[in-house]
């Protein structure tokens, strides 16, 4: 893992950064459709809580071959605690979204992250996207539209859910850039899990939800996915800025299509295909731009 701890290096270094957040967006539909198909029979905390213990769980299996010291150690508690309050409203908002509306939909909300990661981090970081890039961003944020078309007739006051899951989801994006830097990306992925579970198990009286063993299973297998895709998460800002990954979630189209046919039987449309290829093409044009 010594190699994520490197300093950002020119356009090998995007490149890298925005391939890892490609692959952690394709463990976080996984995760989502998982915990989409578990919301229809338990309370959305209680499987909030479970999806985090079982990453902390992984995680303390895996100390006395990484070393303690890389997961436990932290030089920004306070950050890695907004960041595990940022995961829990990421994660409950997204399954009270999912289990009232389509996933293709919610994606089309919730698609609405990187452009408020890029403001946030323009605000808060001092990055500054190029025009260039900003031109990439709203082109893929155009394709997404096309691709999903997002309509939800009966999702009513839903709707709001994904919104609230893509404020949290960019807020959760800047604070891990802000620290990615400082931190061993093992302690910042067992940080934001462990307090995660710690918020989510305050609710645990109330949430508990018994589960057939197949059901824990399911949970244990979304646990691994999403323990991965928050590692890549990590890896990938600390390669590349804000404006270049946050836009790669874009391809979660790609996996919901797959998925979405895979598991919900959905077929994806001709707009899906061409919006998706939209969203390559804009992923492509912010790797190879600069600055």
């Amino acid at each position: 893992m010594s190699d994520l701890r490197g300093p950002v290096h020119g356009q090998r270094d995007i490149a890298i950064g925005a391939l890892l957040m490609v692959v952690a967006t394709f463990c976080f539909v996984s995760l989502d459709s998982i915990l989409k198909l578990l919301a229809a029979r338990h309370d959305v905390l209680f499987l909030a809580w479970g999806r985090n213990l079982f990453q902390v769980l992984y995680l303390a299996a895996l100390m006395p071959f990484l070393g303690a010291r890389r997961m436990l150690a932290t030089r920004h508690p306070f950050i890695q605690a907004a960041r595990g309050a940022m995961l829990v409203g990421t994660t409950v908002f997204v399954v009270l979204a999912l289990k009232a509306m389509p996933l293709a939909q919610t994606y089309a909300i919730t698609f609405s992250a990187p452009l408020i990661a890029t403001i946030l981090a323009m605000i808060f970081l001092g990055e500054r996207p190029s025009r260039m890039r900003w031109v990439w961003i709203v082109t893929g944020f155009a394709g997404v539209m096309v691709a999903l078309q997002p309509t939800a007739p009966d999702a009513g006051a839903y709707l709001a859910f994904p919104l609230a899951m893509a404020l949290a989801n960019a807020c959760y994006h800047v604070l891990t850039r802000a620290i990615a830097g400082d931190e061993e990306p093992l302690a910042m992925l067992f940080h934001v899990g462990f307090f995660a579970l710690l918020i989510t198990s305050l609710a645990l009286p109330w949430s508990w939800s018994g589960m057939a063993a197949w059901e824990w299973g399911l949970l244990a297998i979304g646990g691994g996915f999403g323990t991965l895709a928050h590692l890549l998460l990590v890896a990938a800002f600390r390669r590349a800025p804000t404006a270049v990954v946050s836009p790669m979630i874009y391809t979660q189209i790609v996996a919901a299509c797959l998925l979405g046919y895979v598991v919900f039987g959905e077929v994806p449309t001709l707009a899906t295909l061409l919006g998706a290829a939209i969203v390559v093409a804009s992923g492509i044009g912010l790797i190879r731009s600069k600055g």
